[in-house]
């Protein structure tokens, strides 16, 4: 008893000890009480062995246990936590500052103060709050930043609700971005009719590659070949031993119950009732029963097949889980060989072999069973080669999934659902395990925890009959019983998309009947699922499939319009087409924020700081104005549109408190900006100098103190006087309208205030997405761009040039003094019919930097470009000082970049990225978007000897390997099935550089495939009227010259073949070479091992692996008959022209020779005239009956005398077309 009593003395100590710890632990200040009544009872000197235990430094902050793998350079938003902002919230509510002294206190005078209102800091205290708050003072520089961007009243102070609303912001942004994802489905599904499965369902759908091909397999074995664009290829019937017959509608004894694909042996092993697999060979168009194994001992209900990837022929495991709840593996020892034993017979038909007797087939392969894994019937089986182990499951609440290891070397792991489990899919990159159930809910588990799912998801309506998931798109996607498709994020546990699938078969209400794996996930290059419902087979097409391969960067999902620099804050403000407006730190890289839907669903086309910086304006294609806080993002304004017209360019005018805004709609709008609360502000038209643009208005650009210039898509340029609102010179006057073009614009239109407005003023596409633009002749190319130089047009009546106009890619310098304005112009692109969309210079005007629609950059030395008056317009080009390619398209906007580091050039592009260059090197820095980030001050952070294409994708696609180039053939053949028109990549031109440079070879020589005629056109400075044409149709090599623009063939009908051959051998002949030609261009260089590897004699691959075939050349030393030699011709004097006027005719020796027969002139309707008519009348269809069927009855000589002669024969006809 007192040994009891101990015991229990001693266990009552323990947990009062235990829960005090607790207690202490949980209670920080009682901890810190303690501590100082136990320093004091008991000091240091007395407890020379106590020591107070320290965590390690880096443990003493739980949040660095949890973000220990994180970037260090975090910013100061992402280290602020809850505990953190409530610390910062008492601090600015209880803080109370000192008064602001306005004069200091005299003898005779008391000192002036201004009371500060509570809760209001300034940099200094605020930098001093928060470095207390966090505990660190190395965010101190970061913090003028954030105090610029909090102080949004620019009175240098700031509050607690401008802090919170910056943060909230700031988080709200984060979130969306964190949680928006793409939807898979933006396309209808197709649906198609299975006839064949005679409406009975489908069981099983399984992709066969080489080339991908959909088979589906019906309950009854109907076997259903599809096309990737699920357009029907062919059929076969299962053949059973006793099929019933008795009616039009076939039965068997049998259901198929699954069926699977074997890619390294190309083969599909079908499982039925019947207690029976039967294999498949599919390495053929053909497929055929090859093995039927039967009598198992029980019915095979589910398969999996595992291959080892790197050695196809190595031993492979089909395992089956059966209707009792076991586990079957069978193990082929070498399957591409072959599977089975196979002996001698002369029977046709499959291999029947007996379950009992596989000890026979021994050396090929093996079974195995594991037994009582589940109480009932398996209904899906998966095996995990990286842990040897078998993921099982069944309808039972019991064991409704298993993960047992296949050498029982661990103990299983068993989950337990209600109502079992229908469907499954496991992901090992992902950790997760995903199930589907009769409860309508979808599970999320982690496959080591038994216990509780990660997450339960549910929505359907119905039970969920199949589960896939999708790695790349962190998706799961689940089918149920009323043919409904929901897509569900894996992170956020959320539904994303719900796709109803309107079969025939499920409409009016009826509940369709489903097969047993009625969803299969086909993953790149096709990218789709496939569902069935009864007798209906439905393909979903996905949209984007997680993180491209490529390892470019993009800074939007989809074009720019622009990108502007703030030099206050050091930022960046881009903007794209989907309305999203994202700023970029200029010293890192990284986004700060992103206002998304900023004008809903509109375009952006242009964007401005005002002069603080403090406010951003951004205009949309539907003609709507914003005004934006530039620190947090909250819309301080919307402007009134003129009209539903794109926005081109706004100026907010400080100094009278207006802003102007410019467009397609051709007017001069002006906006009341004195009102800071004004939110909704009304567009007023009244512009005093009058609304003189009659085309639409592209441009525009302003020069302290007072000039604006505005350009219009008629060529028209006025510079206009802001301050009297009048016109100060009119550059240009634009091209006169076109009547006809004015005619429809009134058909189409309606007339307001006398003026033609077409009902839609955005009928034209957008000019910054276009390539190239080429002007015709006569017409005046639009204003693209203009640019003040306003160093040199701060001195007044200057004679130098401070305007610089892009007009389809040639740079005009104007001076807005004297009579004469236009001095200067030259064509800056490299290529023919490109634009200049972006220009920019530096603030002292020595360079203008360039930006074409082909994406190079090109920096201009203009220092000493049209600084004083000429007498002739100067047409040379400024000094070329760098030239680079910064883009893939066109660049549409360029900002010169001032920092303390040095001076940068910002681009934007409709590539989707904008990039931070070099001033004068074109150093690359980065990409605004890419993961890794650069320090401006550190160079080794650059990209730079790199470039946006430095060469990890471009090397991948030089090594890439033959079953890369196949799986890239397959692709485009796939395409070529979904769309009726199929252009391949390289076929794909501009219309109007292939009216250029193609010319239509039909009338030449009869169609175009029968040579190959390429129009090349000359790349000289000053371009010469003739065109040359290379002729390469296998004969000769032809140079013909033409005048460019004025050939034409006319309407004769062409020359009919001078050659033996005839004209339908020569088209047949050219057709195949040029078939030849492709198929080596596709398919590259043979492997004869790869031809060979399923041990075939021959192959398609071998056929092409034929030399080409070579035209004949005329010998030297050439036999000539004693009929030529008699004609006096020598094996040393033939030549091309001889040989093919040489006259092989047996006329009497009273007919004159052929030369004599040219010089002769025949008088029309004398006897030798008519005679001779008839005779090659006679002579021509006798020699073309006899010419093709005779070939090889034809010897040696003849032969290569008459091919010979054909060759320069066809030349000639070739020469004289």
């Amino acid at each position: 008893m007192e040994v009891i009593g101990t015991i229990s003395t001693s266990m009552d100590s323990a947990i009062y000890q235990l829960s005090l710890y607790n207690h202490l632990t949980s209670n920080s200040q009682m901890l810190k009480n303690w501590k100082e009544v136990i320093k004091a009872l008991f000091p240091a000197k007395q407890l020379p062995g106590i020591r107070e235990r320290k965590r390690r430094k880096s443990f003493n902050n739980p949040e660095k246990i949890e973000n220990f793998d994180k970037d260090k350079n975090l910013r100061l938003e992402e280290e602020i936590k809850l505990h953190h902002l409530e610390q910062l919230m008492n601090k600015f509510t209880s803080y109370k500052p000192d008064d602001i002294l306005i004069h200091e206190g005299t003898g005779f005078l008391p000192p002036k103060t201004q009371p500060r209102p509570p809760g209001q800091m300034n940099l200094e205290e605020f930098k001093e709050t928060v470095s207390d708050v966090l505990g660190t003072d190395e965010y101190n520089e970061y913090l003028d930043k954030l105090f610029q961007k909090l102080d949004t009243s620019s009175n240098g102070y700031v509050d607690w609700n401008e802090f919170s609303t910056y943060l909230l912001l700031l988080y709200r942004e984060n979130d969306y971005m964190r949680t928006k994802r793409e939807i898979p489905f933006s396309m209808e599904p197709k649906i198609r009719h299975i006839v064949q499965n005679r409406q009975e369902q489908t069981s099983k759908i399984v992709s066969v590659q080489g080339p991908t091909r959909y088979v589906t397999i019906s309950r009854e074995g109907a076997i259903s070949v599809w096309y990737p664009s699920l357009m029907f290829e062919k059929h076969y019937i299962i053949d059973d031993d006793d099929p019933d017959q008795s009616g039009q509608k076939r039965r068997f004894k049998m259901w198929v119950t699954d069926a699977i694909y074997m890619p390294n042996c190309n083969k599909i092993a079908i499982a039925s009732t019947s207690r029976d697999i039967r294999f498949f060979d599919v390495s053929t168009s053909h497929y055929f029963e090859e093995f039927h194994l039967f009598a198992l001992p029980d019915v095979p209900n589910c398969f999996d097949y595992w291959y080892d990837k790197k050695n196809p022929n190595s031993d492979s495991m089909l395992l089956f889980g059966n209707d009792m709840g076991s586990i079957n593996i069978l193990t082929f020892y070498k399957p591409v060989t072959q599977l089975f034993d196979i002996p001698f017979k002369n029977d046709s038909g499959a291999q029947k072999i007996f379950m009992q007797n596989l000890e026979q087939h021994s050396k090929w392969v093996s079974h195995m069973i594991i037994q009582d894994v589940h109480p009932e019937q398996i209904r899906q089986i998966m095996y995990l080669p990286e842990s040897n182990t078998i993921i099982s499951s069944c309808s039972s609440p019991h064991k409704s999934v298993v993960i047992s290891h296949m050498q029982k070397k661990m103990k299983p792991y068993t989950f337990k659902i209600d109502k079992g489990v229908e469907a499954f899919d496991f992901n090992k990159n992902l950790n997760i395990m995903v199930t589907g159930s009769l409860d309508h809910a979808i599970r999320i588990w982690n496959p080591y925890v038994t216990v509780k799912p990660t997450a339960v998801m549910t929505g359907h309506a119905t039970g969920v009959i199949a589960v896939k998931i999708h790695e790349g798109l962190m998706q799961v996607f689940s089918y149920s019983k009323d043919a409904v498709v929901k897509v569900w994020d894996i992170k956020e546990h959320a539904c994303l998309q719900t796709t109803v699938l309107k079969f025939p078969s499920s409409i009016h209400g009826r509940m369709p009947e489903h097969g047993q794996f009625p969803m299969h996930l086909q993953p790149a290059p096709q990218n789709v699922l496939l569902v069935t419902c009864n007798d209906y087979l439905g393909l979903l097409k996905l949209g984007h499939v997680g993180i491209s391969k490529s390892v470019t960067a993009t800074t939007h999902d989809t074009q720019l319009c622009c990108a502007i620099y703030n030099s206050k804050f050091r930022q960046v403000a881009t903007g794209c087409d989907s309305s999203a407006i994202a700023l970029w730190d200029i010293e890192t890289g990284n986004k700060s924020v992103m206002f998304s839907n900023a004008h809903e669903d509109e375009e952006i086309t242009c964007m401005t700081f005002d002069r603080s910086y403090r406010r951003l304006f951004t205009g949309a294609r539907n003609g709507t104005i914003k005004v934006w806080n530039f620190q947090n993002g909250h819309n301080l304004h919307k402007l009134e549109p003129v009209a539903e017209a794109e926005v081109t360019g706004i100026y907010p005018h400080t100094d009278r408190k207006v802003i102007i805004a410019v467009g397609w709609s051709r007017k001069m709008a002006i906006y009341d900006d004195a009102d800071p609360d004004n939110m909704y502000v009304p567009a007023q038209c009244n512009w005093k100098g009058g609304q003189l643009h009659q085309d639409d208005i592209l441009t525009m650009d302003y020069c302290p103190p007072n000039f604006l210039v505005t350009a219009s898509f008629d060529g028209e340029i006025i510079v206009w006087d802001v301050e009297t609102e009048k016109i100060f010179v009119r550059l240009r006057k634009g091209q006169p309208s076109d009547i006809g073009r004015n005619i429809e614009e009134l058909k189409s239109g309606i007339v307001t205030n006398g003026e033609i407005r077409p009902k839609s003023l955005n009928s034209r596409p957008n000019s910054r997405h276009r390539k190239a633009f080429k002007i015709m002749a006569g017409q005046i190319a639009p204003v693209d761009k203009v640019l003040f130089l306003k160093s040199r047009g701060a001195v007044r009546h200057s004679e130098s040039a401070t305007l610089v106009s892009s007009e389809g890619g040639v740079l005009r310098w104007w001076c807005l003094y004297g009579a004469k304005h236009e001095m200067g112009e030259y064509y800056a692109p490299d290529n023919h019919d490109e634009s200049i969309l972006g220009m920019c210079t530096d603030s002292e005007n020595r360079f203008l930097f360039t930006g074409d629609t082909q994406g190079n950059i090109q920096v201009w030395d203009i220092s000493k470009y049209c600084t004083k008056a000429q007498e002739k317009k100067v047409n040379e080009r400024p000094p070329l000082e760098a030239s680079w390619k910064a883009h893939d398209s066109a660049i549409v906007s360029l900002e010169y970049v001032q920092h303390p580091t040095g001076e940068f050039i910002l681009s934007a592009s409709t590539d989707k990225t904008a990039r931070l260059w070099t001033l004068k090197e074109g150093e690359f820095i980065g990409t605004f978007g890419q993961k890794k980030s650069w320090n401006l001050k550190d160079r080794t952070t650059w990209a730079h000897p790199r470039t946006p294409w430095t060469p990890t994708e471009i090397s991948h696609k030089e090594n890439g390997t033959e079953q890369d180039r196949v799986s890239a053939l397959e692709e485009a053949n796939n395409l070529k099935e979904d769309n009726e028109e199929f252009i391949p990549p390289e076929d794909r031109k501009d219309d109007e550089k292939e009216k250029e440079e193609k010319v239509p070879i039909s009338d030449l020589i009869h169609t175009k495939q029968n040579s190959d005629i390429t129009l090349k056109k000359r790349t000289t400075e000053h371009m010469n009227e003739e065109e040359e044409i290379i002729v390469e149709n296998g004969f000769t090599n032809l140079q013909l010259k033409l005048r460019s623009q004025t050939f034409s063939l006319g309407t004769n009908r062409p020359e009919r073949s001078k050659t033996f051959l005839g004209t339908k051998v020569e088209k047949e002949l050219s057709r195949k070479q040029q078939d030849r030609r492709d198929r080596r261009e596709n398919y590259g260089g043979i492997t004869m091992k790869k031809t060979q590897q399923y041990g075939k004699l021959c192959s398609p691959f071998q056929a092409l692996s034929t030399p080409e075939v070579k035209n004949p050349e005329l010998p030297k030393d050439l036999p000539l008959s004693q009929r030529m030699l008699s004609k006096g011709y020598k094996s040393e004097n033939i030549t091309d022209e001889k040989l093919i006027n040489m006259d092989f005719s047996y006329a009497s020796p009273e007919t004159p020779s052929s030369e004599q027969q040219e010089n002769k002139k025949t008088v029309p309707g004398s006897h030798a005239a008519t005679r001779d008519d008839k005779s090659r009348a006679s002579k021509t269809p006798s020699r073309s009956k006899q010419s093709t069927p005779s070939i090889s009855k034809l010897s040696t000589p003849s032969l290569m005398k008459q091919s010979t002669s054909s060759s320069f024969m066809l030349k000639k006809s070739n020469t004289s077309v």
